[in-house]
C-alpha cells in the first residue's frame, strides 16, 4: 500500500513537471499591464569577419499551451538588426518565438495581466 502511494506521488509530480513548462524552455518571462506594448530588438549573428545575416525575421505566439501562430514578420536593415512592436489584447501567459534569418530563435514569455 505505500509503495503504491508513493508511486502515484512520483508519477503526479513527474505530469505536473511536463505539463508546466519551465522559463528555461520557454524563455525570458516579463509582466505587463494590458493595454500596454512590448517592444521587441534584435540583430542577428555572423561568423567571424563575415557579415551578418540579412533578410525575413518571423515572429510567432501562442496563448497558453495554444498553437503557435505567425504574429509579424519584418526584414532586418543592412547590419542585421530588426525589430518587433506587439500590444497584446487579453490578460495571460503570451509566448514568443523570433526565428531571425540565422535561425537563432530567441523565446520570451509575456504574463499579461
Amino acid at each position: 500500500m505505500r509503495r503504491r502511494l508513493l508511486f502515484l506521488v512520483a508519477l503526479t509530480v513527474l505530469a505536473a513537471s511536463l505539463a508546466a513548462p519551465s522559463f528555461a524552455a520557454v524563455g525570458k518571462g516579463y509582466s505587463m499591464a494590458l493595454g500596454s506594448t512590448f517592444t521587441i530588438t534584435g540583430r542577428t549573428g555572423s561568423e567571424a569577419g563575415t557579415d551578418r545575416a540579412v533578410g525575413k525575421v518571423v515572429l510567432a505566439g501562442r496563448w497558453g499551451v495554444g498553437p503557435w501562430r505567425v504574429l509579424a514578420t519584418t526584414s532586418t536593415d543592412g547590419k542585421g538588426n530588426y525589430r518587433f512592436t506587439i500590444k497584446p489584447h487579453r490578460r495571460g501567459d503570451l509566448a514568443l518565438r523570433i526565428t531571425p534569418p540565422d535561425h537563432d530563435a530567441r523565446r520570451y514569455v509575456l504574463h499579461v495581466s
